[in-house]
């Protein structure tokens, strides 16, 4: 089963407060839109499109490489999103997974296990859900008595009773290509947005008789997006509390983990040793019996096996086996010996 995706990342969101398109704001160092196209390769779906809009160049040039691009020039909902792409997948005969590009935290585990799902059960759509605590501003999963999922009600349009629904919509969808695209002009924008919501191809898909399925995610964090700054935040705080437990979980020796930040593409060998105030960040490697700060900015760059760094910012650069690097700023150097201010 060939699959390829859309993400969605046309938005500018405005509860940011910011002059960045929404998609391309970072958590801990690398923008939202990239966390999803690199967790979407990782699952196996290399053809990706990202659907952008507001201040476009900026997602064009962070993703350029690893997507190519459809333009929605207004933006009038995830249905008319979607439809922006459709020149891309005319003839398409596999299925198309529809991201988000503020949902960066979804793994590409997650991704697998949806494919995965959506080829066992040969369903024609499936919809990526998730019982969530606070489920207050997420679409809501309408099932009948048999379990089946018949609707998506967005939380603005739930009745009391819906409210109190807990799985929630992701608004990731795993879709038959040409079913997708026969099917998405039906959808209408009798609403009080007048915009044209992708959540309505559920009724639509059960009308025709196609079958509909859902994945249930087991984490709910990983499927909570960012409207403003404040979640925005919660969401860093969840990825980098995932980071510091994998490196200590795999024997590398955090002190004061609350201190310290690691980005989601950082290497540390067992072994190694980071103390407080320290940030590793971008494509950095940090070899085992490297003791990294207190106090020590390294990004892009590679600590030698037994090499101690502290008060120091070591930026694309590489710090050799057994150096000593204290009290500077190096950048796109080689360091060797002992370096002291």
């Amino acid at each position: 089963m060939e699959v390829r995706a859309i993400v969605l990342a046309a938005g500018k969101g405005t509860r940011m407060q910011t002059e960045l398109p929404k998609c391309a704001l970072k958590v801990i160092d690398k923008p939202m839109a990239e966390y999803v196209a690199d967790s979407l390769k990782k699952a196996g779906v290399e053809d990706i499109v990202t659907v952008v809009g507001y201040k476009r160049d900026v997602l064009e040039a962070i993703l350029s490489g690893k997507t190519k691009f459809a333009h929605q020039e207004e933006q009038l909902g995830t249905a008319h999103a979607v439809l922006m792409a459709e020149p891309l997948f005319r003839g398409f005969q596999g299925m198309t997974l529809i991201a988000l590009g503020d949902m960066p935290m979804i793994t590409p585990e997650t991704y697998a296990k949806l494919i995965e799902h959506h080829a066992l059960t040969k369903a024609d759509l499936t919809v990526l859900t998730t019982d969530h605590p606070r489920p207050g501003g997420y679409g809501r999963i309408v099932r009948n008595k048999n379990g089946e999922i018949v609707r998506i009600v967005e939380d603005r349009f739930c009745t009391e009773e819906q409210r109190k629904i807990t799985e929630i919509n992701s608004s990731v969808y795993l879709v038959d290509n040409q079913k997708l695209f026969s099917s998405i002009r039906e959808i209408g924008n009798d609403n009080s947005q007048k915009e044209y919501y992708l959540n309505e191809i559920v009724e639509i898909f059960r009308r025709k008789g196609y079958r509909v399925s859902v994945f249930k995610a087991d984490d709910y964090q990983e499927l909570s997006g960012a409207n403003d700054l404040v979640q925005l935040s919660e969401m860093e705080k969840y990825l980098q509390e995932k980071i510091i437990k994998k490196f200590l979980s795999s024997g590398v020796a955090i002190r004061r983990p609350e201190t310290v930040v690691i980005g989601s593409e950082a290497e540390i060998e067992p072994g190694a040793l980071i103390l407080p105030g320290s940030i590793i960040t971008g494509k950095c490697r940090i070899h085992k019996n490297a003791t990294v700060g207190p106090f020590v900015q390294v990004e892009d760059s590679v600590i030698g096996e037994g090499a101690n760094v502290s008060f120091a910012k070591i930026k694309a650069s590489k710090v050799e086996d057994n150096a000593e690097v204290k009290f500077v700023e190096i950048i796109g150097n080689e360091i060797t010996g002992r370096n002291l201010a």
